[in-house]
């Protein structure tokens, strides 16, 4: 139901990884051309395809993002209302074995995280992918042996992203499994608080509660330790290589 769409969106995705590099590609190509040799007339038709090329890019981000968004918000309507159907049609035994706050963040949080994935993670990784092939088309073009260095890096970067990426997935995985048991625990002891009060279960619930978010605290804190330790490695690299490329230019 939603073809039309998806296609439309692909198409405006790779349409904007073709143009992200090509402008810094015309950016280099107005200083060595008409700067470089004075030529006033050819600096401003130079200018105005540079603006022209820089609306249309905008102009592209405009749509690629709104059905971003709306592709997101279709599928998890939909998927919303199969799981409710789902839930519907399960005997009595399910749900003496799966609690309310479980089922409540398989409606929420878990399929607030696919919605993520659908708006950005999926179409941002091909403008990630297709930019990373038109520039490099665009760098061998231009000179074969810095692009040759920049190439060098790949391995170690493939490198980095296989130790880091595991880790980052197991952390992710169990953050978001311990946010339904807290989520669970919630509903529970909200829908149950006439019991508690009545056995005087308030502290020992609270403890319980204490022990679920402190669970979920440390294994958010664990991923944002190994994306901070991540995230400056990269950087590093990459400044690191751009002053081997300066070295060598």
């Amino acid at each position: 139901p939603i073809a039309f769409k998806r296609n439309a969106l692909i198409a405006l995705t790779l349409t904007r990884a073709i143009q992200l590099p090509l402008l810094a590609w015309l950016v280099g190509t107005v200083i060595a051309g008409p700067i470089a040799s004075f030529d006033a007339d050819l600096l401003f038709w130079s200018v105005v395809g540079y603006l022209a090329l820089a609306f249309s890019t905008d102009f592209l981000f405009h749509f690629r993002h709104r059905f971003a968004q709306e592709l997101g918000e279709t599928v998890v309507k939909a998927l919303r209302s199969e799981l409710f159907a789902a839930v519907q049609r399960q005997p009595m035994a399910f749900f003496h074995r799966m609690k309310l706050g479980s089922i409540i963040g398989r409606m929420t949080s878990d399929v607030q995280t696919l919605r993520a994935a659908i708006q950005d993670v999926f179409f941002v990784s091909i403008v990630q992918i297709g930019q990373m092939l038109c520039a490099a088309a665009l760098m061998a073009f231009t000179d074969l042996v810095m692009f040759a260095v920049v190439v060098a890096l790949a391995p170690i970067l493939w490198a980095l992203n296989r130790h880091f990426r595991g880790r980052l997935s197991q952390d992710s995985r169990r953050a978001q499994e311990s946010f339904s048991r807290v989520t669970a625990n919630l509903a529970e002891s909200v829908n149950g608080i006439r019991v508690t009060q009545g056995f005087s279960r308030e502290q020992r619930n609270s403890g319980l509660f204490r022990e679920l978010i402190a669970d979920h605290a440390r294994y958010n804190m664990a991923q944002a330790r190994t994306s901070a330790a991540l995230i400056p490695l990269l950087e590093l690299n990459s400044q690191f290589f751009i002053a081997l490329l300066l070295l060598i230019g």
